[in-house]
């Protein structure tokens, strides 16, 4: 083995020890408030009081979830474009796909995060906006 292919392993067996300790440590740090956080979610999302959600919120639920899908699309995307590149063997077409996809796959989800940006401030804003106008009226 070379001196380089050894700094190689030697990096990648400690990045595989820490990326261990922290899955190892993390499920029981989070698990104490895991179960009221799920319970929680449940009881809003099976909740039986939908006068409460004005279309501009559903509108943005709906908008934020569809934005959701695709950054995970986007993610996913990224990642073959890595392993490609990787794989490449040196193959100058191989890369140069593989590089034009990652980066046309981190500008989308560059506009992705706005978008979900932009969504989230409009629906707040119309939400305290149709609450305030409803407080006003009554």
């Amino acid at each position: 083995m070379t001196t380089r292919t050894k700094k190689l392993v030697s990096a990648l067996i400690v990045t595989m020890a820490i990326t261990g300790l922290v899955f190892a440590i993390t499920p029981t740090i989070v698990s104490a408030d895991a179960g009221s956080l799920i319970e929680s979610g449940l009881e809003t999302a099976a909740g039986d009081n939908y006068e409460d959600v004005s279309l501009s919120t559903y509108a943005g639920n709906v908008i934020g979830a569809l934005l959701a899908a695709t950054g995970i699309i986007f993610i996913v995307i990224t990642v073959y474009a890595g392993v490609m590149y990787m794989t490449a063997a040196g193959d100058e077409a191989k890369v140069k796909k593989a590089k034009s996809m990652i980066v046309t796959s981190l500008i989308g989800i560059i506009i992705i995060v706005g978008a979900y940006a932009f969504t989230t401030f409009v629906v707040r804003e119309l939400s305290d906006a149709a609450s305030a106008t409803q407080t006003q009226d009554e």
